[in-house]
């Protein structure tokens, strides 16, 4: 008996291989937002620190040199901040975008794969009823040839 072979399993194996791509891709965007956010975390410590340090000084007396190099200091870590709250917006854009590629890698590949499934089915049913239809044939041979040899 031959067995059973998908004739469209390259193009099933290029599917796959297109989902794990998506896959990893849209792994890779979620990473680029975590760190975005851990970025994001630290600024906000940074911010914290340097304005604990600023007024402990204030209190202790500082110049307005000191105090507008603090002031400028916070300022660019507040500014670099916003910014990369943009970046994380655009990577949840990005994120978004790679989802529907992988759901749609997903789709495409779950379909071939009920098509190989449906068609391999098909191909058991088939060879059942040959298999069947053979020990049929073998059967009716056997009687036929039994009941010559009775009338004999």
């Amino acid at each position: 008996m031959k067995r059973f072979a998908f004739k469209l399993q390259h193009l099933l194996n290029y599917k796959g291989y297109l989902e794990r791509l998506a896959r990893q891709d849209t792994a890779k965007a979620r990473l680029d937002i975590v760190d975005c956010d851990k970025q994001i975390a630290a600024l906000k410590q940074q911010v914290i620190v340097a304005a604990k340090q600023m007024d402990s000084k204030v209190k202790d007396g500082i110049c307005a040199r000191e105090f507008k190099q603090h002031q400028n200091f916070l300022g660019a870590v507040e500014t670099d901040m916003e910014n990369e709250k943009n970046r994380k917006k655009n990577l949840e854009k990005i994120w978004e975008e790679k989802q529907v590629v992988l759901q749609k890698r997903s789709t495409e590949k779950k379909s071939m794969d009920h098509l190989r499934e449906k068609q391999a089915r098909v191909y058991a049913e088939k060879m059942l009823k040959s298999e069947q239809k053979e020990l049929d044939e073998i059967s009716t041979l056997k009687t036929a040839r039994g009941n010559s040899h009775d009338t004999e």
